[in-house]
């Protein structure tokens, strides 16, 4: 569940945690092994911005932290030192010498990104840093003069609304008030100090001092909008995705969309990145980069203006309305001295990609393939998304361009064209396609292939990699994007096939040399990568590289597999048997339209790093199998001590947070606690150490994890064994130099409020920006408030009011504030609990009094693919003084197979993922970090878990029944089972409640446009 700690499963052996822990903690003192960005990266980067100075003086900036600049128009332009690998999104002047850009990276492991300001103060020769304030990632800046100036980009905890103003030169920000949850692209300074802002899902805003005001229209929640520019008071004009062109003739006050449609029949298939504007004259640009829109009165009338080149196009500057610059992917600048009419090439580092990678989910590229490939042999690589989250889902789209760019790619794209809904759904191919329709005038399936035959028409790749077409039809999405790549690609090659991307765009056909498809791990493929192996160029094996691009593209800390097979489906050359890698008998040389120069060898232990490589593995390996067989012995532990030896911190910390995570799959939380506390104690500066954080605050707050702990004990450091402890018939080298026998190892548990003083002492000092989560803030009230210090907990409440009514924390926090106040009514969804002397019969009729004298709750539409919802459902609540009752009454789904009942007895946790269930979450002390969650399907099977802890397994009872039309479930737990707490009339708990359809869609309580619910989203169970 998101945002609620995890811990599952069974319990690990005593020995074995004692044992690991010493095993990573000789780990700890090793020095990380890291690589570069290699020198080769930086002439192919993307480039997102440019400015000019003056009429020589120029400046671009990129992927990598790559500045380039030039003294002489662009007749050559030399690489600049910005000393960071960040992606620099912006560039902006005040004068001749002061300047600024910006830009940022994603956190891996992490839904968090951080930003950079660099400044330079002599036109841009060197570079200086600001000091780390915690900002997100930026996407654009402006100054008025060298002290002012403005910046937009992701919001984040410290900064929420994603605009920032400085006074200062950039050395601090401040945040402005605005509406929560929406990321800009860019934005434009009009004359009477207002801003115009571009964000994404379609809309347009207004800001000023005071803050952003709300969107002033929002064109469509599928495109993004993507640049915005002004000329003189008035006129505006913004682009964005699908061919979005608007213009504003009063200050951004009031848009329409582009009347003219210079592209008839591929203006919804291109994606416009740039716009300039002097006077009446207007450019546009984007993906393909084949061409530019050309307006000279304003936007009424539009020409066509060929480019040399198909890279994407991402910001375009002219001087005046004669000389002008577009810059973009594969570092590609062009230059016009005609306004447009004609462009010549003054650098690039690649004009067409080797390999692209078309998926329907980022989580499933092979990015130790795109390390191997192009992060050390240096062909130009590009990963392209079909699926994007559904508006529905209120999820962004994964930053899949960061994470394929770490890798050493190029290009990572998602398309805003075909939103789908969780994959957990579980929905049909025809379903799937009916989403497509929806987006696509009817017409999803054709308009993909339209769209993937443009793509490798754009990009002419000798390589696609792709989907693995499961014959069963367990992955109906994989299947249908296999089916439809390999037709794109036959079409690609064909000029009788849409002619209008050779007339309108510029484009030609393509012919690819090979495709080939990622068959699932565990099936043999002729063409092999290990993942283990080491990588000179990279200075580490693939895998260690690869993890951080998942990381990024995830959010999560998985490790990828040992090995990659791949099958080939098509190819030209080589006899399919004959393959070694994916280019195996294909011309691409070095130097040239698709690969990189050939990277210099770093000098590097090649023995050391393949060691330290393997024991990584090999120790990742070995807490996996302690996890399934705790059957473990002293020689195995004594093995992995050894192995850890010479293991980098950047290592250990992702084996200290995996160890973490399999103690919370075994429901171990104590040891849990201990790898956390690791964490933040040796690598407080890793973003896994703000995981560790948050994890350990809600474990020491949480009321239900205290009522579960209340007879655990913990363990001590481990001791060195006793004289007295029997032989092992080991050596001294080949055994855990730890006592389990010795009782220093075992100690009554220490008290949660004393060890989370400590750790938020600890955290003010080393990540405040942990602190700041809204999130936590409820958390840290409880903390505070067990300490005495209600005031202070009290203040982490009261400042997410500053986050403004859009913001469900800042709701929740108003409740919080209103409970407990005599006879004050709180303004939140509740569900009334209510009260009977008299016992029902849980016998799944619901004819008891009750149920009769209770409110029945409807459940609400969540993410359906059916727009008018799915089978209606309700939910009741009723309790004693010694049960808590559950009462589901749902409608058969038309859409379902039901079975029949049977009288097999009911078992712990059974597999609910294929039903038709109800899942209640209860939130006892409204920390909105953990909560009991019960659930139950059709048939009366039930499975329980505390925080995702499935080792919790209370006593409790339920009774189904269904008919033709519907299903009813009635259910008991005993209170005691929850908390030792006698509940009062006025208590209230935090509550949610969600019905899950496979292959339909999802019903919730409240509202909720998400799969899955997270503490965010609860409203309240209140007593009566």
């Amino acid at each position: 569940m998101n945002g609620f700690i995890p811990a599952f499963g069974r319990s690990i052996r005593l020995a074995i945690a004692v044992g690991l822990f010493a095993v990573l903690a000789a780990g700890l003192t090793s020095s990380p092994v890291q690589a570069d960005v290699p020198n080769t990266w930086y002439g192919d980067a993307t480039l997102n911005d440019l400015t000019f100075v003056d009429d020589r003086h120029g400046i671009a900036v990129g992927d990598h932290g790559t500045i380039w600049h030039t003294k002489d128009s662009g007749k050559t332009w030399e690489q600049a030192p910005s000393g960071t690998d960040a992606h620099l999104e912006s560039i902006h002047f005040a004068d001749l010498q002061h300047g600024w850009a910006v830009g940022g990276y994603q956190q891996p492991y992490s839904d968090q990104s951080t930003g950079v300001v660099l400044r330079t103060a002599d036109g841009g020769v060197s570079w200086e840093k600001m000091p780390d304030q915690m900002l997100p990632k930026l996407a654009d800046v402006s100054f008025e003069d060298a002290r002012h100036g403005w910046a937009v980009g992701q919001g984040s905890n410290v900064f929420p609304s994603g605009l920032f103003e400085t006074t200062d030169g950039g050395r601090s920000w401040r945040s402005l008030p605005g509406v929560q949850n929406i990321r800009f692209q860019k934005f434009a300074a009009l004359t009477n100090g207002e801003l115009l802002l571009a964000g994404v899902g379609g809309t347009l805003s207004l800001a000023d001092r005071g803050g952003i005001r709300k969107p002033t229209i929002q064109v469509d929640p599928l495109r993004d909008m993507q640049d915005i520019v002004v000329a003189g008071r008035q006129n505006a004009t913004a682009v964005g995705e699908g061919g979005l062109i608007l213009q504003s003739q009063d200050a951004g006050s009031s848009w329409e969309i582009n009347a003219a449609d210079p592209l008839r029949q591929t203006d919804r298939q291109v994606d416009f990145y740039a716009v300039e504007r002097l006077g009446d004259e207007i450019w546009i640009g984007g993906n393909p980069g084949s061409f530019l829109l050309h307006s000279k009165d304003g936007g009424e009338s539009w020409s066509v203006e060929r480019l040399p080149t198909t890279a994407t196009i991402r910001a375009i500057f002219f001087q005046n309305e004669s000389s002008g610059w577009a810059i973009g992917a594969l570092g590609t600048i062009l230059h016009t001295t005609d306004g447009g009419q004609t462009w010549v090439v003054q650098r690039k580092g690649g004009e067409r990609l080797a390999l692209l990678g078309i998926f329907h989910d980022p989580n499933i590229i092979p990015y130790e393939l795109i390390s191997h490939h192009a992060g050390a042999q240096g062909y130009l690589t590009g990963m392209e998304i079909i699926n994007r989250p559904r508006q529905q889902t209120d999820l962004p789209r994964p930053p899949l361009h960061d994470a394929v760019v770490h890798s050493g790619g190029d290009i990572g794209h998602t398309a805003w064209q075909f939103p789908a809904d969780d994959a957990r759904l579980m929905l049909s191919g025809k379903q799937m396609i009916a989403g497509w329709d929806e987006a696509n005038d009817g017409q999803g399936l054709a308009a993909m292939e339209k769209y993937l035959v443009q793509r490798i028409r754009q990009w002419r790749p000798s390589v696609v990699l792709t989907d693995y077409a499961d014959p069963t039809g367990k992955q109906p999405l994989s299947y249908l994007v296999n089916q439809v790549v390999l037709r794109a690609i036959e079409k690609a090659n064909d000029s009788q096939a849409y002619p209008e991307h050779l007339s309108e765009l510029g484009l030609q056909t393509w012919r690819v040399s090979r495709v080939c498809s990622v068959v699932p791990e565990g099936q043999n493929g002729p063409i092999t990568l290990n993942s283990t192996q080491i990588s000179p160029q990279l200075a580490m094996s693939l895998s260690e590289h690869a993890s951080i691009s998942r990381g990024i593209a995830t959010g999560a800390l998985t490790d990828g597999p040992a090995t990659i097979e791949m099958k080939v489906l098509q190819t030209t050359g080589l006899l399919e048997n004959r393959l070694s890698n994916l280019f195996s008998g294909l011309s691409i040389p070095a130097g040239e339209e698709a690969r990189r120069d050939p990277q210099q060898m770093m000098l590097v232990d090649l023995a050391k790093l393949q060691r330290t490589a393997q024991k990584r593995r090999n120790l990742l390996g070995m807490i996996n199998h302690a996890v399934e067989n705790d059957q473990q012995n002293a020689l195995m532990l004594g093995q992995m001590l050894e192995l850890s030896k010479e293991l980098p911190p950047e290592r250990s910390v992702e084996v200290l947070s995996h160890l973490a995570s399999k103690a919370n799959q075994s429901g171990n939380l104590t040891l849990a606690a201990d790898m956390h506390h690791q964490v933040i104690e040796k690598f407080s500066g890793h973003v896994l150490a703000e995981k560790s954080a948050a994890w350990l605050l809600a474990y020491y707050a949480s009321k239900e994890i205290r009522y579960l702990n209340r007879s655990n004990v913990e363990f001590a450091a481990p001791t060195a064994p006793s004289e007295e402890a029997p032989p092992t018939g080991e050596s001294e080298e080949e055994v855990a130099t730890v006592s389990f026998n010795d009782p220093r190892n075992y100690t009554k548990p220490t008290k949660a409020t004393n060890r989370a003083g400590e750790l938020i002492t600890k955290l003010n000092q080393t990540m405040p920006q942990a602190l700041a989560d809204p999130s936590l803030a409820f958390v840290l009230e409880r903390l505070l408030a067990d300490q005495g210090n209600s005031r202070q907990g009290e203040s982490y409440l009261r400042r997410l009011l500053n986050l403004g009514q859009d913001d469900p924390w800042c709701r929740r926090a108003q409740w919080e504030l209103v409970l407990g106040r005599s006879n004050a009514r709180v303004d939140a969804p509740i569900v009334a609990a209510n009260y009977d002397e008299a016992k029902p019969v849980l016998d799944g009729l619901l004819d008891d009094h009750i149920w009769q004298t209770g409110k029945p709750q409807d459940l609400l539409a969540g993410t359906t693919s059916v727009p008018k919802g799915a089978a209606p459902a309700a939910i009741m609540v009723g309790f004693d003084q010694d049960f808590l009752y559950l009462a589901v009454r749902c409608m058969k789904s038309k859409g379902f197979l039901y079975q029949a009942p049977n009288d097999e007895p009911r078992t712990r946790d059974a597999d609910l993922e294929q039903s038709d269930r109800v899942c209640i979450y209860l939130d006892l002390d409204r920390d909105y970090a953990t909560a009991y969650q019960l659930a139950v399907d059709y048939r009366g099977l039930s499975a329980d878990s505390l925080a995702g802890n499935v080792a919790w397994n209370p006593k409790w009872f339920v009774a189904a029944r269904q008919d033709a039309k519907s299903w009813t479930v009635e259910a008991a737990i005993p209170l005691s089972e929850l908390s030792a707490d006698p509940v009062h009339p006025g208590d209230a708990w935090g509550m949610a409640a969600e019905r899950i359809v496979i292959g339909e869609g999802t019903q919730t309580w409240p509202s909720c446009p998400r799969f899955e619910l997270s503490p965010k989203d609860f409203g309240l169970l209140q007593f009566q």
